[in-house]
C-alpha cells in the first residue's frame, strides 16, 4: 500500500526547525472536528452521503470486531502469470490496445485548445480539448511519413506542425497545410486526417482506446462507479505533478501493491503504518472495477471522541482506493487524488512502468501556496515508499517467480482485491477463473 494516507509537507520546507513535520497535527485536527457540528463535518465533495455513512459504519464495526473485508476463502494463483511471454503478448493486445484505458482526470486539459501527448501505453496518443471544449484523441502520428507529431507533454495549442516536414493539423484532426504543397502534389481529394481513436470524457475522467474500435461507453469503463466519481468533483483537482517509476517486476505485481492493507504493519512499519490502520478495509466490486476503503489512525481516536460514525469527516479519516480495469489505481484522500497507470514495459514480463500523477485538492493547493511547500516534497515521499519498499521486495518476488518457486501464490480471505485482480484479468482474456477455496 502506497503512502496515500500520509501527511503532506514532510520535506525540508515544512514548518518547524527543519525536521520533517506534518502539515496538520492529528490531535489538533481531531479537537477541531469534535467541536464542529455534524453539518460542518460533511464531505460534500466525496462519495454520496448515504454511502459515506455506510462505509464509515462498516469500518467502525471492523475496528471494533478486529475484522476486515472477507473474500470468503483462499485463492491460489500460478506464478507463471508473472513470467509467461505468451501471456504478456495477449495482455498487450487485449488490455493495452483494444480496451479503453483511463488516461487521467479532465483537469489534464484545463481549457479549450489545450493538449496532452502521452505514450505510456506503448501507443503514441494525442489528446486535445478543441476550441469548443470537446475532448478528442488521435494517434500522435503524422499522416505523411509516420513521424511523431507532438513531443510528450502538455500545453496550449490549436494547431500542430510536424517537426519532420511541417505538415500542419488542427486540433480537430484535419490536415490544414502541406509544406511546399505545389511541389508535393495535390492531396485535397485524400482523407489525411489524423487517425482518430475512440475516446470519452466520463465523470471527470479521460478515456481512450489505443486502437480503432467501438465507441467508449461509460458503463463499460466505470461499471457502476459513476455516482462516486461525480461526487468527488474530479475536474476541480488541478494537475500537480507526474512521475514515472520503472521496476523489474511484472505489471500485475505492481498493481498488487495497491490492493491490500495487511502488509503495511510489516513492510511499511516506519512509513505508511505510522498513519494507516493495517488490515482494516472495506471492499466492493463494480463489475471488473472495485472500491476499497481503508482508514488512517484518526479512526481510533474518533471512535473514542465521537462514537457516532455518521458524524465522522469521511475524507479526513479514510483513503478510498478504486481499481479501474484493466490497469489504473485511483487513490483519494484529504490531499487530493493520486492516479497510477501501470503498464508492461517492453516485451519482458519482468518489467513494468508506473506513471503516478497527483491532482491536488483545491483547499490543500491554497495551503501549499501560502506556505511555500513545493509539490515535489509529496511526490518524492510517495516515490520513496513505493520504489524503496513495495517494488524493492517485489523484485525479489519476481526473481523467485522466474525460478518457479513457489509454483503458485496464496491469496488470503483478507486479500479480496488481489483475488479480484486475478479473475478480472482472466475474465478479460477468456481464461478459466480461479476458484475460491472456503476455509
Amino acid at each position: 500500500m502506497p503512502p496515500c494516507a500520509r501527511w503532506l509537507g514532510t520535506g525540508p520546507h515544512a514548518a518547524g526547525t527543519g525536521a520533517a513535520q506534518p502539515l496538520l497535527r492529528p490531535v489538533a485536527l481531531l479537537t477541531a472536528f469534535h467541536c464542529l457540528q455534524p453539518r460542518q463535518c460533511a464531505d460534500t465533495g466525496s462519495v454520496d452521503e448515504s454511502e459515506r455513512r455506510r462505509i464509515l459504519r462498516g469500518l467502525s464495526r471492523h475496528a471494533a470486531d478486529r475484522t476486515t473485508a472477507d473474500a470468503g476463502g483462499i485463492m491460489r494463483a500460478p506464478v507463471s502469470d508473472f513470467t509467461c511471454p505468451q501471456l504478456l503478448a495477449r495482455e498487450q493486445e487485449v488490455f493495452f490496445r483494444n480496451t479503453p484505458l483511463c488516461m487521467g482526470l479532465s483537469s489534464e486539459l484545463p481549457g479549450p485548445d489545450t493538449y496532452w501527448s502521452d505514450r505510456a501505453s506503448g501507443i503514441p496518443i494525442l489528446m486535445v480539448r478543441d476550441g469548443e471544449g470537446r475532448f478528442r484523441a488521435f494517434a500522435n502520428v503524422c499522416r505523411h511519413r509516420g513521424s511523431p507529431l507532438v513531443p510528450e507533454g502538455r500545453g496550449s495549442r490549436a494547431r500542430f506542425a510536424c517537426p519532420f516536414h511541417a505538415w500542419t493539423y488542427g486540433n480537430d484532426g484535419r490536415l490544414l497545410a502541406v509544406h511546399q504543397g505545389r511541389r508535393f502534389g495535390d492531396v485535397s481529394g485524400m482523407d489525411l486526417r489524423l487517425v482518430a481513436l475512440p475516446s470519452a470524457e466520463l465523470c471527470g475522467t479521460l478515456w481512450v482506446r489505443p486502437a480503432a474500435g467501438e465507441p467508449v461507453e461509460a458503463e463499460d469503463c466505470l461499471g457502476g462507479l459513476q455516482d462516486d466519481f461525480a461526487h468527488w468533483r474530479l475536474p476541480d483537482h488541478p494537475h500537480a505533478g507526474t512521475q514515472v517509476i520503472d521496476a523489474r517486476i511484472n505489471w500485475k505485481l505492481a498493481l498488487d501493491s495497491y490492493g491490500e492493507t495487511c502488509h503495511p504493519n510489516v513492510l511499511h512499519a516506519k512509513s505508511v503504518a505510522t498513519e494507516m490502520v493495517g488490515n482494516l478495509q472495506t471492499f466492493e466490486s463494480f463489475g471488473r472495477n472495485f472500491r476499497m476503503v481503508c482508514a488512517n489512525r484518526k479512526l481510533n481516536l474518533l471512535r473514542m471522541l465521537i462514537p457516532d460514525a455518521d458524524r465522522w469527516p469521511y475524507q479526513q479519516v479514510t483513503s478510498t482506493v478504486y481499481f479501474l480495469y484493466p490497469n489504473v489505481i485511483v487513490l483519494v484522500d484529504a490531499f487530493g487524488i493520486d492516479l497510477l497507470r501501470i503498464f508492461p514495459l517492453g516485451d519482458s514480463p519482468a518489467r513494468s512502468r508506473t506513471v503516478h500523477t497527483w491532482y491536488v485538492d483545491p483547499g490543500v493547493q491554497r495551503h501549499i501556496a501560502a506556505n511555500g511547500i513545493p509539490y515535489d516534497d509529496r511526490l518524492g515521499t510517495f516515490r520513496d515508499v513505493v520504489e524503496r519498499e513495495d517494488y524493492a521486495i517485489l523484485e525479489d518476488v519476481q526473481l523467485n517467480a522466474g525460478r518457479g518457486i513457489p509454483p503458485d501464490i496464496v491469496l488470503g480471505r483478507n486479500e479480496a482485491a488481489l483475488q479480484h485482480f486475478r479473475n478480472a484479468h482472466r475474465s478479460g482474456l477468456g481464461r478459466e477463473l480461479l476458484p475460491v477455496e472456503p476455509t
